[in-house]
């Protein structure tokens, strides 16, 4: 993407894509909303939302920030990570960051969300972190979720998506075969010093099996998650929810791109079942 981020826009159209999710990287046009939103425009893609950190919203940035995606009409600004949503010292404060965000992009017509891993569903004072945040932050704070994630954290993705339904407007996309506690051991005794460290271990892992030979690859439609459920429970949404295709393990080390359209294809065919 960011070696030529109009070629790589081209190709995901090509492929059939309806819009993109933005994550920061936007080469030549870093500092040209107003090109950039004409590139997309010509392509034929929309922009479901933007990963945005906190750290774009400082007192320094704020302005600077809204100004660029409102330019995009972006209206989803989802936090894609954050340490304290799985720390029992930053969980209280995440909340309160969240709530007091959503109140200070709501005059602007934008809305604040947060993006799960699979530690935002260990267990926090009879429940998990990810719920506390959602019952302690307004409805006006997105929740979008990693359905990969949520299964690899050994939860099925459907309950959260009832219990949280109509705060989804977008969701994450993508196939899916292992559980942490496969490779929770193999973390443990790396004795690992923080969340990055943990997440090569993870990703090590989870490459490793696609590579295996099983029959299950992190390919959607040919993994182990249940998307047709899935698929069936966000029809019933009162409004239409961005699918957002992700592709972080690429099986047999096919090329990137390839493996990202064999998961769309592997969507859309689940979608016209």
């Amino acid at each position: 993407m960011s070696e030529d981020i109009k070629a790589t826009l081209k190709q995901l159209s090509d492929m059939g894509f309806d819009g993109v999710e933005l994550a920061g990287q936007f080469g030549e046009f870093a500092d040209d909303p107003e090109g950039f939103k004409a590139y997309l425009d010509s392509v034929g893609l929309e922009i479901s939302a933007a990963h945005v950190g906190f750290d774009q919203f400082t007192d320094e940035r704020f302005d600077d920030t809204v100004a660029f995606y409102d330019t995009l009409g972006v209206d989803k600004l989802i936090i894609p990570a954050d340490g304290r949503a799985w720390s029992d010292d930053g969980i209280q404060e995440i909340s309160q960051d969240l709530t007091e965000l959503s109140k200070r992009l709501a005059p602007y017509g934008m809305q604040v969300g947060y993006h799960n891993h699979h530690s935002e569903f260990d267990s926090y004072q009879g429940t998990t972190y990810w719920e506390y945040m959602a019952e302690h932050t307004p409805d006006t704070v997105l929740l979008q979720p990693d359905l990969a994630w949520i299964y690899f954290a050994g939860k099925e993705p459907l309950t959260y998506i009832k219990r949280y339904q109509d705060r989804i407007k977008t969701a994450h996309f993508k196939g899916q075969v292992t559980r942490y506690s496969e490779v929770k051991d193999q973390v443990n005794a790396a004795n690992v010093q923080s969340w990055g460290e943990e997440m090569g271990i993870v990703f090590q892992y989870n490459q490793a099996q696609a590579n295996s030979g099983a029959k299950q690859v992190p390919i959607i439609g040919r993994d182990a998650v249940d998307w047709e459920a899935i698929i069936e429970q966000f029809n019933q949404s009162e409004e239409p929810v961005w699918f957002v295709v992700e592709q972080e393990i690429y099986p047999n080390d096919i090329p990137p791109m390839e493996a990202v359209e064999q998961s769309l294809r592997g969507l859309q065919s689940l979608l016209q079942q």
